[in-house]
């Protein structure tokens, strides 16, 4: 998933910048020009703060008066943060009693992460339940439908515009590789396949499959082919999120399965570190309003 893949790389990371003026150099809880800003804003009568600051310059569009509104409102909240952060500070030089400690992952005051239970069966239930996925994936695309590392693909493209007359072009792809070390159950959706999934992005992961096409990589689109299950009573999506830009080529049909799948290992590996990097910063009631735990036991 998302969340895990770019943690600590600076590739897929923003540069910090300041929410306020914009600034790279610093955040809005430091930004020298919140304070001045809003002196002026809270005059009697307010004035709007354009062309009088000693300080860095703030957002370029402010000077546009549909937008003095939007400017004070973030004004406002820039300086209610810094307000905050000052009074913590002091907080801390004079020894301020701290409120009692609490389980960042329960809530619960008798106990930490360290050593919370609550949060250990979350993540043994989220590591079962992402040896399921795999496993259902792992029947359904290596051994049914013969797809790893040397199969040959039957791809298409759209010829002209999506609604165009011209036939679509087919052509062969060797599939060179799979993310195999990046999928999990966060692949798939609890939902029926043809339904907009409103999960947040960083809790989604893309099926990669790349393949050789001539002197060309490409990543194939699988849309909804040969991944809809129904495993018991329940309908199980298996893959939402497949190829990574918007035009890549289509999966049609297989042309010549694998003949090196790769092993049972890796679905009783579970993709544990991912399963339990979800708990690293994140308490329970977060990963339920994300539908992180519907979608978890969906799988169990």
């Amino acid at each position: 998933m998302e969340i895990y893949n770019n943690d600590g790389r600076t590739s897929g990371r923003r540069a910090s910048t300041c929410s306020y003026c914009g600034n790279k150099e610093h955040n809005a809880t430091n930004c020298p020009r919140v304070a001045e800003d809003y002196v002026y804003f809270t005059k009697s009568p307010p004035v709007v703060p354009i062309g009088v600051s000693t300080t860095t310059n703030t957002r370029s569009w402010y000077a546009q008066p549909r937008y003095w509104g939007d400017w004070y409102n973030k004004c406002k909240d820039a300086h209610a943060k810094q307000v905050t952060a000052k009074k913590k500070a002091s907080a801390s030089r004079t020894g301020t009693t701290r409120s009692a400690p609490k389980c960042g992952f329960c809530g619960s005051l008798e106990h930490n992460r360290r050593n919370c239970q609550a949060m250990d069966k979350y993540v043994l239930d989220a590591i079962e339940a992402n040896r399921n996925w795999r496993r259902a994936f792992y029947q359904k695309f290596v051994t049914e439908m013969g797809i790893s590392e040397g199969a040959l693909l039957n791809l298409k493209e759209k010829s002209g515009y999506w609604n165009s007359d011209t036939p679509d072009k087919e052509f062969i792809g060797v599939v060179t590789s799979v993310n195999w070390g990046e999928l999990s159950l966060f692949c798939s959706t609890a939902d029926d396949a043809s339904r907009y999934c409103y999960r947040d992005s960083q809790y989604k992961q893309n099926l990669v499959v790349t393949v050789q096409i001539g002197n060309e990589t490409k990543s194939v689109s699988f849309g909804d082919a040969g991944f809809r299950q129904v495993i018991g009573n329940t309908k199980k999506n298996l893959v939402k999120y497949s190829g990574n830009r918007w035009n890549a080529p289509l999966f049609v049909s297989v042309l010549s399965p694998s003949t090196t799948p790769i092993g049972e290992e890796w679905i009783n590996e579970g993709h544990a570190k991912a399963m339990a990097f979800l708990t690293k910063k994140r308490s329970k009631a977060k990963l339920d309003d994300e539908d992180v735990t519907a979608l978890i036991n969906h799988w169990l």
